[in-house]
């Protein structure tokens, strides 16, 4: 089964992760299929570019399996791999939009503030928790979407916050429910195709802070600490022992 599902309507070319299993986290197949598939769509015609996630959830964010197997440089070279492909995303020269449901957790939350366009469905359930081990992922990319204290407040609590937060807050551009999702998508199609595309791809590229030098960098120094795998199981497991799930 292919993690991810791309398809292609006229100028609109959608992402569907599809690991409902895992609640779409991000292995490296996964990662390495988004990285592709968002620079293709940048340089093929696409204008809107969609992305969502298949079963009950967007994104839970990194995924975990067989961590214990793997050495702090695994995971660091992963980490670098994720920011690049939010990279690709954010800097893409095409509208970009996230539709989310159920919850986006870690970098699932990092996927959408990657996006321009940020629609949830209401209760969606977002969660930033890098801090708790030390990864410094989308900080700025958060600071420059929010605000320097909104993004200040959620990454130190690192606590969950729901979709009519996110709006209040400008995370999320709307919220809004399934039903209303191929509205939205016509009307951000249409609004595209009225402006010349190298117009509207440079309007993109001069808005969007370009801070991807700083952030690899900022990024590569919090993953480069010792003991990285040691304190993401740590972490797992106090959330594994607050909801009630036994260890494995």
């Amino acid at each position: 089964m292919n993690t991810l599902v791309v398809e292609r309507k006229g100028t609109v070319t959608e992402l569907r992760m599809n690991r409902p299993e895992r609640a779409n986290s991000l292995n490296s197949e996964l990662v390495d299929e988004l990285t592709r598939a968002i620079e293709t769509a940048n340089h093929d015609g696409t204008r809107t570019l969609i992305i969502r996630g298949e079963g009950r959830s967007f994104c839970s964010g990194f995924d975990l399996e067989g961590i214990e197997n793997q050495t702090d440089q695994d995971v660091a070279q992963r980490v670098l791999d994720v920011e690049s492909m939010l990279q690709s995303l954010h800097h893409a020269r095409i509208l970009t939009v996230a539709l989310v449901h159920g919850q986006a957790f870690g970098a699932g939350t990092d996927l959408v503030c990657a996006c321009r366009r940020r629609i949830a469905t209401p209760g969606t359930k977002f969660c930033m928790p890098g801090l708790n081990f030390g990864i410094l992922l989308g900080a700025r990319r958060l600071a420059n979407c929010i605000g320097h204290t909104h993004a200040q407040h959620l990454l130190v609590d690192t606590r969950v916050f729901e979709a009519e937060e996110a709006l209040k807050i400008g995370f999320l551009t709307e919220v809004a429910d399934f039903v209303e999702w191929p509205e939205l998508i016509e009307k951000y199609r249409q609004a595209g195709s009225k402006v010349n595309q190298e117009f509207v791809a440079r309007m993109f590229e001069v808005t969007t802070p370009d801070t991807r030098e700083a952030d690899m960098r900022d990024l590569q120094e919090s993953v480069s600490a010792p003991g990285l795998v040691q304190r993401i199981i740590e972490y797992r497991d106090q959330m594994r022992i607050r909801v009630g799930k036994h260890l494995t």
